[in-house]
């Protein structure tokens, strides 16, 4: 029997040898598409395709970023059952996961899978369900963070607030219409407002216990007609809100610098990557400020727990402002990154005359104050605001976009009951946001108290700040 059996494993082990060796599976499947952007009915440039090939064994993963056209390619994948997703900077604002889609990819064939974002009536469906919303309006969602106890906030207001322009058909007379809204944050701390305008500046701010956080600011992009704000509060570091506070806090009151004992550091970045010196920073309603070293690197210290702004500005650059979740006694790393503004070739000074020939018109009448590109540089002045500040004709309430300029004369505006507003005339364009420009991009400036010696098509009553961009 032992024989036998050696002759049988000898006979199997010939046959084995004899048999012909079969190919390996070559990877000659393609799989392609294009992903669209059906918020804005384009393509989507950048989106990253994730690939997961789950048979056969073993499992393997791909990804692959879509060219300016949406399109993209994955070529010699084995053939097999893959998922398909896409991953894109607008959905992680949105804080949504699309579903993958499921493929079976056959040898040597083509395979194409097209993916897409939601549309913007899919998003207001999700967020505003039996909701109907014209266009112009939109929804606020997201979820309030308890920063002291590290839990979500329960029953905390989010206030928000906005003015609409109104034209009084007797008189053609456009005046600004406050408008303010809230919501309640449930169990799980969220919170949900439909129906606010979108393309629109919005101030928000979270009320909890008597007490009102920093005042953020942002819009809802009309196209998506969602936007997602995630903040945390803390009720140490928030101010106590005055009698009658219903939605966010006056912008004309003057309020005492926010501090604490958290902190921010990191690094600033330019457009291609580099590190960037000398950079300035802040976190808006504090008293801290820095400038990056050599190295891009800035440090913030004393601030207060909660969500707070922190506000980049660098001479040709965009000013970035951008929300910092702080915890008390802790310290956060956050990268900033500017865009660059606009590029200036070189100039070369061919004559002395004055370019603003208005402004020096105006200085020959010897009413107002004014002020040469070499006044304010001379200053240093971190924003446009702080050159009024030790003005009498004027009070600047507030910081960063949300400052206002009110006439120091005490006079009282019909429409706020709370200060008259100055008018600001940037390029000739009326009524502008005070810091909506920086210190180093004007080239002169004038200041009129009231009408006496202004000039007559400029709107004067509660004084006029009349500035000149460099050209």
């Amino acid at each position: 029997m032992r024989l036998i059996r050696l002759a049988l494993v000898a006979v199997m082990a010939a046959a084995l040898a004899a048999a012909p060796t079969l190919p390996a599976q070559r990877p000659s499947a393609r799989l392609e598409g294009t992903v669209t952007d059906s918020m804005h009915a384009r393509p989507l440039a950048g989106a990253t395709v994730l690939v997961t090939r789950n048979a056969p064994e073993p499992g393997a993963w791909y990804s692959v970023v879509t060219d300016a056209r949406g399109r993209y390619r994955l070529d010699t994948l084995l053939a097999g059952r893959y998922s398909v997703a896409v991953s894109h900077a607008i959905l992680d604002s949105l804080e949504l996961v699309l579903p993958s889609q499921t493929v079976e990819l056959a040898e040597g064939r083509r395979t194409t899978v097209d993916l897409g974002l939601p549309s913007r009536a899919t998003l207001m469906a999700g967020t505003c369900p039996g909701v109907a919303l014209a266009r112009g309006a939109g929804a606020l969602r997201g979820e309030v963070h308890d920063a002291d106890a590290d839990r979500p906030l329960v029953g905390a207001t989010v206030a928000v607030r906005w003015s609409d322009l109104v034209v009084d058909r007797a008189t053609l007379q456009v005046s600004d219409s406050v408008q303010t809204v809230g919501a309640t944050t449930n169990a799980n701390g969220q919170f949900r407002i439909c129906g606010l305008p979108t393309d629109s500046w919005l101030v928000v701010q979270v009320q909890h216990a008597g007490r009102g956080g920093s005042v953020l600011r942002g819009t809802i992009e009309d196209s998506v007609g969602v936007a997602v704000l995630n903040v945390s509060f803390s009720e140490e570091a928030a101010r106590m809100l005055a009698a009658g506070d219903t939605a966010a806090p006056d912008e004309w009151r003057a309020l005492p610098p926010l501090r604490g004992t958290a902190s921010v550091s990191g690094t600033v970045l330019g457009e291609s990557g580099q590190p960037m010196a000398g950079v300035q920073l802040r976190v808006l309603e504090t008293v801290a400020t820095a400038r990056t070293d050599s190295a891009g690197r800035y440090a913030l210290s004393a601030l207060p727990a909660g969500t707070q702004l922190l506000e980049a500005k660098q001479i040709g650059y965009r000013i970035v402002q951008q929300t910092v979740n702080l915890q008390r006694g802790r310290g956060l790393e956050v990268a900033v990154r500017l865009k660059r503004l606009v590029s200036l070739d070189s100039i070369r000074i061919v004559a002395q005359r004055s370019r603003y020939r208005e402004f020096e018109r105006n200085r020959k009448n010897a009413f107002g104050q004014f002020l040469t590109g070499e006044d304010i540089e001379r200053r240093n002045a971190f924003e446009v605001s702080d050159l009024l500040r030790t003005t009498l004709a004027f009070r600047v309430v507030g910081q960063g976009f949300d400052a206002k300029v009110m006439s120091g004369r005490g006079r009282i505006s019909v429409l706020t009951q709370a200060g008259c507003m100055t008018n600001v005339v940037i390029d000739g364009i009326q009524h502008q946001d005070i810091n909506f420009l920086q210190p180093s991009d004007i080239g002169a400036m004038e200041m009129y108290a009231g009408p006496a010696g202004a000039p007559p098509q400029y709107d004067s009553v509660c004084g006029l700040i009349v500035i000149w961009t460099k050209r």
